[in-house]
């Protein structure tokens, strides 16, 4: 098959945005925002726009044609609304990040300095599981162990790691080991970890049960690739679900329960919690807040769109000292 579609300048771009019904009152802004941006980054918002094919009773087709004043400017709004949600969402995923592996290295080190090398200090069920990567069927633990080397490889010329390694020799403990794991090597081994020691972490973010933690982590780690390839956002339909258990739900999240639970709004209000407990100096809640509270005034787009709930503000997460 021959690619038809002919290579579009960014005034012909945007000409084929007002055939669309796209309205613009200042061409020069509107090229200077896909030159930044590209073409497909802002028509991926302009998507929500678009007017609903009539012909398919699902509802889910959509016309290149959009509703009747549907201005330029106001999807650039939504678009740089998104990119501050981004900023902000990658910015407490990082916190949690930082704050569960300070902890794993805390409790996993009073065990065993190399615990996160060997299963003799780890949940044995979830080390023996069998997994399968290309083509290979293996332990989970094996894979971890793959895992760890590469991104021991990658940090070995960090000044701490060739300094510890030239000093005492592999294996590196793992309060050094960790600095240099990514959110997936964090989420990981904290499964690896005995029941116990999942407990005393979660106890430690707010949180009763382990398996929440657990849970809230995957998520967590999958919206944190979202927002690091700058893919949009606001309200996106997440495939990795929050878990919102209403037994395992803290009070102050207890709102989230009869709420939807593929949207952003889940990620932001766990994300809130967690870092109100293991970065409190931190005050991401408080910004965050704030983030939502900038959501463009633009028709035909309402904050429900990205899970919120009416009376948002006033829900325990967002008032402090709640």
């Amino acid at each position: 098959m021959t690619y038809a579609k002919p290579h579009l300048s960014y005034t012909q771009q945007l000409a084929l945005l007002k055939s669309r019904g796209v309205l613009c009152s200042d061409d020069a802004y509107a090229a200077r925002v896909l030159e930044a941006v590209g073409y497909y980054n802002f028509t991926g918002y302009l998507h929500s726009f678009r007017l609903f094919d009539p012909t398919d009773p699902t509802r889910q087709a959509r016309l290149d044609q959009v509703p009747p004043g549907t201005r330029f400017e106001n999807v650039a709004k939504l678009a740089d609304f998104d990119r501050q949600l981004r900023a902000m969402v990658l910015e407490g995923t990082q916190l949690v990040e930082v704050g569960v592996r300070a902890r794993i290295a805390y409790v996993l080190g009073k065990r065993d300095p190399f615990g996160h090398t060997t299963t003799a200090n780890l949940d044995p069920r979830a080390t023996s599981r069998q997994q399968t990567r290309n083509g290979q069927r293996n332990t989970t633990f094996h894979w971890w162990l793959a895992e760890y080397r590469r991104l021991q490889n990658r940090a070995q010329t960090d000044p701490y790691v060739s300094h510890n390694l030239s000093k005492y020799g592999p294996p590196l403990p793992v309060w050094i080991a960790c600095e240099f794991f990514d959110f997936g090597a964090v989420t990981r081994l904290f499964q690896f970890l005995v029941y116990a020691d999942r407990q005393t972490i979660a106890a430690s973010a707010g949180i009763a049960h382990e398996r929440t933690l657990r849970s809230w982590l995957t998520t967590l780690n999958y919206v944190r690739n979202i927002c690091a390839h700058n893919s949009r956002l606001w309200n996106r339909r997440l495939i990795q679900q929050v878990m919102l258990q209403p037994n395992d739900l803290p009070r102050r999240l207890m709102h989230l329960a009869g709420g939807p639970h593929d949207k952003v709004y889940p990620v932001l209000a766990i994300t809130a919690y967690l870092t109100d407990h293991l970065s409190p100096d931190a005050h991401w809640s408080e910004r965050m807040k704030a983030v939502l509270a900038g959501f463009p005034r633009i028709p035909g787009r309402i904050m429900g769109e990205m899970g919120v709930p009416t009376g948002w503000t006033g829900k325990a997460i967002w008032k402090q000292g709640a």
